[in-house]
């Protein structure tokens, strides 16, 4: 089978879209290496390096290049990618991401990773933004195939949408090969070089736009710290990503504010360092209201660090029984999670096993397989 695959984020390997894309062809090449795979990459990225059979990379440019940074993706997604695809006679096209094309002669799948535009009103945008989420969605549903990243994601899907059923396979997404049980004293002795964070702490990574709940996470601490909880840092990785401060809340004004400036630290991460800040922490928390699928708890799973994770949306069938669960606007009983997991060793032991065993259950080598099956179906049909 030629299978096209549109390419957007394969240089972006720090983000949700383009680790998906990464795992996904890792796996898929390891699967099933007779098909042929060709990655469709705007005119600007350069293609891949050391790469052989059965990968193959395109450029593919539009009209707008240099020009409109929006319109040329815009044309790439809708225009140029069909086009390519059918002009290199592949079978099918997967977008792995949510904008499939509204017209292509060849058959399409979409992955769906999340629906943030459609349920999240901040996330909604002027009307250019509301326009191409009208655009992705009526695409979707004329898809031959879609894949939602998680069974929630997948309802979320089938009420917003109104894909037919019987075309949404839900295929779970895994952590990468990267995140795994480290020695825990010398990645803390790393981290403690690297950037200065010392004793017991809290991670948290995963973004501080507004869905992902940290000003909540926040003032849990500061009810920890007034309490007289144990000691400890939290450590809260990245930065703000714009300065609308309805997507952006102040986190540093709000730090002040709670008195809580000597317990908190703000720290830079590239993505590499992620695994030993994971295996350094004593506990990690994400108390995010919404994840189509949420990759950031898994790793810490993949790490062995327990961790304490929002109850809403994908979230609790991403851990199952591997970590503690907490309403996303409880903020006394996420005080009381981080309590018991920096008092409790005993605790900790035991999320750390059941984190390990949760997390060997997710693996690129599942997500291609069931991706293959379900290329299958497409091309069926």
């Amino acid at each position: 089978m030629r299978i096209a695959i549109n390419a957007m984020f394969w240089q972006q390997a720090n983000v949700g879209s383009g680790q998906y894309l990464r795992g996904l062809l890792a796996g898929l090449t390891r699967n099933a290496p007779t098909h042929e795979y060709i990655l469709l990459l705007p005119a600007a990225t350069e293609p891949a390096t050391g790469y052989g059979a059965p990968l193959r990379f395109v450029r593919v440019p539009t009209p707008f290049d240099k020009r409109n940074a929006n319109l040329a993706k815009l044309w790439f997604e809708q225009v140029g990618v069909p086009r390519a695809a059918a002009r290199l006679q592949a079978d099918l096209l997967h977008v792995p991401y949510f904008a499939p094309p509204l017209v292509s002669a060849i058959p399409v799948v979409a992955t769906v990773l999340d629906l943030i535009p459609l349920l999240l009103p901040e996330y909604r945008g002027g009307a250019a933004v509301r326009a191409y989420t009208r655009l992705a969605a009526r695409a979707a549903q004329r898809a031959r195939e879609v894949i939602a990243i998680s069974h929630d994601s997948r309802n979320d899907i089938l009420a917003h949408l109104g894909c037919a059923p019987a075309h949404v396979t839900a295929i779970p997404l895994a952590a990468g090969a990267q995140y795994s049980p480290r020695n825990r004293a010398e990645a803390a002795a790393e981290v403690a070089t690297r950037y200065g964070l010392r004793g017991p702490f809290v991670y948290y990574v995963g973004g501080l736009d507004a869905r992902k709940n940290v000003p909540m996470l926040l003032h849990a601490w500061a009810g920890l710290r007034r309490a007289g909880g144990p000691a400890a840092t939290l450590a809260l990785a990245g930065r703000a990503l714009g300065s609308n401060p309805t997507l952006f809340p102040n986190l540093d004004a709000l730090i002040r504010e709670l008195g809580i400036g000597d317990s908190v630290m703000r720290i830079d991460v590239p993505h590499a360092d992620n695994p030993v800040l994971y295996n350094a922490a004593t506990a990690f928390a994400f108390p995010s209201r919404y994840e189509g699928f949420g990759l950031p708890p898994l790793e810490a799973l993949a790490c062995g660090t327990p961790a304490v994770v929002s109850s809403a949306s994908s979230l609790p069938e991403v851990v199952g029984d591997a970590a503690l669960l907490a309403a996303p606007d409880d903020i006394p009983a996420w005080t009381a999670a981080l309590w018991r997991l920096l008092a409790d060793a005993e605790l900790r032991a035991t999320l750390r096993e059941r984190g390990l065993a949760r997390a060997a259950q997710f693996s690129y080598t599942q997500v291609a397989s069931d991706t293959l099956a379900v290329y299958e179906r497409a091309r069926g049909r």
